[in-house]
């Protein structure tokens, strides 16, 4: 539709004033033949102008400017050669309101007297211009033209064309005003349809910005007064202090400037509304000053334009960067458009330039417009794809036995994970949906004693790019602690960021399993104390730290006595239940530290870690002995039994695990020999018998 309705504009323009025709070539050329001169002059207080044109005398020379409007006069003198076919006309600008030519010949005599401007619509010789036609004989002529407009775009200077010279020249003029008109159109049509449907306010304010520049085109350049007879001077000033505001509410909204992202760019554009706004009031109560208002308000868009699109770009976005080429591209001609007061070429005007640099500019903004608007639609479909492969993904990892993710650490090291399935809701109890918005409702279950060492696994795997592998605990409201195993591989990004593709299982089953096996591998089935192997282990390490921080190790054996006794006489059940009794009364008796472990049949090992001595060995191995005198309650007997203990210190008396657990063993026997039911220490290494070897 945008394609179409630019061709539509340039066809309705070119065709309606003829500019493929050959004579169109020549309109470049400036107009030749007649020799000319003009002034800008003032009447002096002594001068009628009522009744004409003042007397030569009482003319003076001056300066005068475009700002602020009021009654201008010119004087322009001519010699003609022959009877010549003329056409009077302005140079630089037609924004007038009323002009009166009085045309006086060498003996100042009036021959023609022509009136016109823009609130006379009936009076046009030619389209869209303020030619007049006139035919002169001979001779010297001189033409005094009053002016008289509420504000001028720039200083018209009257003219005089040879007319056939003159009607092959305008038609460029025409078509180009016409082309440009309907462009705008166009542009105007289609935005506003797409304003409509789509609800934009990049779009609408787009197109009231076209209206705007549509509405000021027409008029300053006649078309309105000429087909419609529309003669409102302010036509002309009144659009583009309206347009240049909505420039920049458009120039925010194309850009996204906003207070969060953009905070200084919004905020001037802010000041800036409010100074253009401000505007509409002093052209009202100044209206003479209307258009440099409209100047100035022209100078304050682009420049703000420029800011915006130079801030943007250098930010990376894209759009910015098409914007700043098509505001760069208006905004020469356009400063240039308001700041002369003539042309080169008269002929061409200064309102054709503005018209080409706001056509340049609409044009260039709508492959702007255009470029957004499919990266829109392209973004909607990739995110309808995206959608449906989500969904699909989504049913597809609902299936999985765990939970499917995508994990990724950016190079600030901020953690997101911005896909989960949704077993992650079974599994860890939050939504894919919190976990999305904030991962930390991730990591708060995961347990305090495996949080560091998650975070350190996943910025290694980051750092090396190497497979992600963790076991860890998660405490849930409602579950409890689960064992979760996470597997993932690392990829990296072009911006940096390290992206997981992975998979959580629930562990917890195995790893009971493995702890139970891990159990029964070192403990006693039946008391469930460690066993040889677990002991062995545990008296190791504490030998160990016994020589590392100069402390004592104290071991005892223990052997019950009369066990056989109660094993025959009640069965080996009754026995059984007796040594479970006879551990936990052991236990009772020890430090948190300590071990006591069952060796095998009814002998136990106690270990006593970093005691002061002797003294305190003996002393716990006493209480061990009076407990076991108190008698055992086991199915309904009472059974009363004994226990002999040996003591053996670390490192007085023995110098390995070894000779330490040997010589326990020797101090038990010799407890046992004096009698049971007593505690025996046992003597140096170094003093031990030959043949006790």
């Amino acid at each position: 539709m945008l394609r179409l309705s630019i061709v539509f504009g340039l066809l309705l323009g070119l065709s309606a004033t003829g500019a493929w025709s050959a004579d169109a070539v020549e309109s470049a050329k400036p107009p030749t033949g007649i020799e000319q001169s003009g002034r800008w002059v003032a009447p002096m207080p002594a001068a009628n102008t009522a009744t004409g044109a003042p007397d030569p005398a009482l003319l003076i020379s001056t300066q005068v400017s475009p700002a602020g409007g009021g009654v201008l006069w010119y004087e322009l003198s001519f010699t003609l050669a022959e009877p010549t076919e003329l056409v009077l006309d302005f140079a630089s600008s037609s924004t007038l309101n009323h002009f009166v030519h009085t045309v006086v010949n060498a003996r100042g005599r009036e021959v023609e007297r022509l009136e016109g401007g823009l609130r006379f619509s009936d009076r046009y010789d030619y389209f869209l211009r303020h030619g007049r036609r006139l035919t002169l004989p001979e001779g010297e002529y001189r033409v005094l033209t009053r002016m008289q407009s509420p504000f001028y775009l720039a200083l018209p200077e009257p003219h005089v064309f040879e007319r056939q010279t003159y009607e092959q020249q305008i038609v460029g003029t025409q078509s180009l005003t016409l082309v440009g008109l309907g462009i705008f159109f166009g542009l105007l049509f289609y935005y506003a349809v797409m304003a409509m449907w789509r609800r934009t306010w990049t779009d609408g304010l787009y197109a009231l910005f076209i209206l705007g520049n549509l509405l000021y085109n027409g008029a300053a350049m006649l078309v309105y007064s000429h087909l419609f007879g529309w003669t409102w001077f302010y036509l002309i000033s009144t659009p583009i202090l309206f347009s240049n505001a909505v420039y920049i509410g458009f120039v925010m909204k194309l850009l996204g400037i906003g207070r969060e992202n953009h905070p200084v760019l919004f905020w001037l554009g802010i000041a800036l509304l409010g100074v253009l706004a401000s505007f509409w009031p002093a052209a009202v109560l100044w209206p003479n000053w209307a258009l440099e208002f409209c100047r100035l308000g022209v100078a304050i868009f682009a420049l703000y334009g420029l800011l915006c699109g130079v801030s943007c770009s250098l930010q990376g976005y894209k759009v910015a960067r098409l914007y700043l080429i098509a505001n760069a591209a208006f905004a020469v001609p356009a400063l240039i458009a308001i700041s002369i007061q003539s042309t080169d070429h008269p002929v061409y005007l200064v309102e054709h330039l503005g018209m080409v640099a706001v056509l340049i500019e609409v044009l260039l903004l709508a492959q702007v417009m255009s470029y957004q608007i499919g990266r829109v639609y392209r973004e909607r479909a990739d995110s309808q794809i995206s959608l449906e492969r989500g969904r699909l993904l989504d049913n597809l990892t609902a299936q999985a036995p765990g939970i499917v993710y995508q994990f990724e650490m950016s190079p600030e090291g901020e953690l997101s994970m911005p896909f989960a399935s949704r077993r992650i809701e079974e599994y860890v109890e939050v939504s894919p949906e919190q976990v999305r918005e904030d991962i930390n409702h991730l990591l708060a279950r995961t347990h305090p004693q495996d949080y560091k060492d998650i975070i350190a696994s996943i910025v290694a795997s980051a750092r090396h790019l190497s497979t992600w592998h963790q076991e860890f605990r998660a405490v849930m409201p409602i579950q409890g602690m689960r064992w979760l195993e996470g597997t993932a591989e690392p990829e990296r990004l072009p911006d940096g960021t390290t992206r997981w593709y992975g998979f959580i299982s629930d562990v917890t089953d195995r790893k009971q399993t493995e702890e139970h096996m891990r159990h029964m591998a070192q403990h006693d089935p039946l008391t469930n104390l460690p066993n040889r192997a677990l002991f062995a282990d545990r008296l190791d390490q504490a030998l160990k730290s016994a020589d590392r921080y100069g402390e004592r190790v104290a071991l005892m054996f223990i052997d019950i006595d009369g066990f056989k006794t109660v094993n025959d006489h009640y069965g080996h059940e009754l026995g059984d239940e007796l040594l479970k009794q006879v551990s936990q009364v052991m236990t009772v008796n020890l430090r948190a530290a300590d071990t006591v472990a069952r060796m095998g049949g009814d002998e136990f090992v106690v270990l006593l870690d970093s005691i002061t001595g002797a003294e305190e060995a003996l002393t716990v191995a006493e209480k061990i002995r009076r407990t076991c005198e108190h008698p055992f309650r086991v199915k309904g007997h009472t059974l009363h039994i004994a226990c002999s203990i040996g003591v053996a210190l670390y490192p007085e008396q023995a110098g390995d695990n070894t000779e330490l657990m040997r010589t326990a063993d020797r101090a038990m026997y010799r407890a046992k020999e004096a009698g049971g039911n007593q505690v025996i220490l046992a003597e140096s290494w170094g003093s031990w018998p030959e043949a006790d070897a």
